[in-house]
């Protein structure tokens, strides 16, 4: 009896269909990602040593430990052949009000206020313009019959880059809608410093050294990077009193005000800092922090995931003075090529970062309900004619 029920139980998180020589499988919540885990992990390693960060199963499973009200809601489709998995797309499973139409169910991508971008992990020989249609398929298909009912799968904070991006604009149809976002701010740090910052204007420069020689004039200046693990929980901790020190702390809003973030960006930093792939940078005024930034690294890339200062300060700008440091260390770094803001922030276009796209691809199920609710979007979307 008990065997039956664990077999029950584990029908509830997962379920296979094949199309073609490709099985798909569905895992759901936190007991999914644990049994998916070692498999996920393994497969990106197959390629590059480290991948997008936002790819990484680690990343998923901070959001499940912390920020998920219920785990379940969070879900994995994977792509397997032979035993072998070559693809995981993370969708999280959410209900709106439209118009006057019962609640729309939605499958998304599972962006939030603190994950802007996502992407599908695939293997490094995986053609995503073959995998992606038969993806597709199974999520429209009976044989997903596990899968929670949907009217509409929205797949957004994909950025252009991405292989995934590029297959869905390739895919476009009469159930599929795709618009620009916003962007993603960037620089090339493959060079050196000159030229990776051969785009700014000289009176930026100007102005950062001269709040360079105002800060120094108060105490001594020190940037410093922290990446031993052992070293990473109380650099985190002067970090996360930085970020809290200004209006986010006045209004509740800080990291450190709310237990699942804190508990998300601990773990972010102990995972990641296992492979020190997790950076924290301080910016020190004599014996004070004034700024920081929270970094992970992938795919050549540091990603600037979240960044504070001392508002107190903000006579010298420290936000600017750590960039600028930030941008020479990632330049310095062979293993680096591009530092990533994530997305754009309105003082970047100081730093003339080059600007990635980053797209919403809305997918209609071919149902009942998915048809008017694409019709309803068409006519909420449509141009207005001149009169």
């Amino acid at each position: 009896m008990n065997a039956l029920a664990d077999h029950i139980a584990l029908q509830k998180f997962h379920t296979v269909q094949e199309i073609g020589a490709t099985s798909f499988r569905l895992e759901r919540g936190l007991h999914g990602w644990m049994r998916l885990q070692p498999r996920w992990q393994a497969m990106l390693l197959g390629g590059t040593q480290t991948d997008c960060v936002f790819r990484q199963p680690v990343w998923h499973g901070a959001r499940l430990r912390h920020l998920c009200t219920d785990p379940d809601d969070l879900l994995f489709v994977c792509a397997e052949r032979q035993g072998r998995l070559l693809a995981v797309l993370p969708l999280a499973l959410s209900q709106r009000a439209v118009g006057r139409m019962t609640a729309i169910r939605e499958l998304r991508t599972p962006v939030h206020a603190h994950q802007l971008l996502c992407d599908i992990a695939l293997a490094p020989d995986q053609d995503i313009h073959r995998l992606w249609p038969q993806m597709r398929a199974w999520l429209q298909g009976p044989g997903a019959r596990h899968l929670p009912p949907w009217d509409l799968l929205r797949i957004d904070g994909v950025p252009g880059v991405s292989a995934l991006d590029q297959a869905l604009c390739a895919q476009t149809g009469t159930h599929q809608h795709t618009q620009l976002l916003r962007h993603s701010a960037w620089l090339d740090c493959s060079g050196t410093v000159d030229q990776a910052l051969e785009r700014v204007s000289r009176s930026h420069h100007g102005n950062v050294r001269r709040l360079q020689r105002r800060a120094m004039s108060r105490g001594a200046l020190r940037f410093e990077v922290v990446n031993d693990p052992a070293a990473l929980p109380q650099a985190l901790s002067h970090f996360l009193q930085v970020e809290s020190s200004g209006w986010k702390g006045e209004r509740g809003t800080a990291i450190a005000a709310c237990e699942g973030l804190s508990g998300f960006y601990r773990t972010l930093a102990e995972q990641f800092g296992r492979h020190r792939s997790c950076r924290i940078h301080l910016l020190w005024l004599d014996d004070r922090v004034i700024a920081a930034q929270f970094v992970l690294l992938g795919a050549r890339t540091m990603n600037l995931v979240k960044i504070a200062y001392l508002e107190e300060e903000s006579d010298i700008a420290p936000g600017h003075l750590i960039m600028r440091e930030a941008i020479e260390a990632a330049c310095a770094d062979p293993g680096i090529d591009r530092l990533s803001f994530v997305s754009s922030p309105s003082w970047a276009h100081l730093w003339k970062p080059l600007q990635e796209p980053v797209r919403q691809h809305l997918i209609f199920r071919d149902s009942l309900r998915g048809w008017l609710l694409h019709r309803l979007h068409e006519h909420r979307h449509q141009p207005v004619q001149a009169g």
